[in-house]
């Protein structure tokens, strides 16, 4: 992450994170973005997330789309 407690606008490279899935490389990405914890997943070994979800402070998980490698809340349609 460029900033602490900041996603950035582009991609979300997930480089950093944690391998979850035992093959050696990174494929999610923990972060917080303001009150929200943000967890980036990285489906197809890329290094960029795929997937977007968003924790907020009342434990509801939302997904954020992925547009153009640029996670942005709501759907895929902006």
């Amino acid at each position: 992450m460029d900033e602490p407690g900041r996603v950035p606008d582009g991609p979300l490279d997930v480089g950093t994170g944690f391998d979850t899935d035992g093959d050696g490389s990174p494929d999610t990405l923990v972060t917080a973005d303001g009150i929200d914890l943000v967890v980036a997943i990285d489906h197809d070994g890329d290094r960029f997330a795929d997937r977007v979800l968003r924790i907020g402070p009342d434990a509801a998980v939302r997904e954020a789309g992925v547009i153009g490698w640029a996670a942005v809340d709501g759907s895929e349609d902006g």
